[in-house]
């Protein structure tokens, strides 16, 4: 399957960037879909510069099939300004 082909189910509101369509792959997809289509080098810099989009277990799988160290881990997670804002709600 070509990447646009697959990319294209998860527009399901218009949505035609690349990266954001990556990203709702990455979090809804099946892995094992995404592996063969995709280069880890994408699949890694995409997660770290979306870091504040990935949250408990699909952070924790990310890391580990993308081999992501903590130190990177955190790195990017200091520069990430959504990752390091709290909101205090009214």
């Amino acid at each position: 399957m070509e990447q646009e082909v697959f990319l294209k189910k998860f527009s399901w509101d218009g949505e035609e960037g690349r990266e954001e369509l990556l990203i709702r792959a990455m979090l809804y997809a099946n892995p094992l879909e995404i592996a063969p289509l995709f280069r880890k080098e994408e699949l890694r810099r995409v997660f770290l510069n979306n870091l504040h989009r990935f949250r408990g277990k699909d952070r924790s799988f990310w890391k580990v099939v993308l081999d992501v160290s903590e130190e990177e881990l955190k790195r990017y997670s200091e520069k990430n300004f959504r990752e390091n804002s709290i909101f205090i709600p009214y």
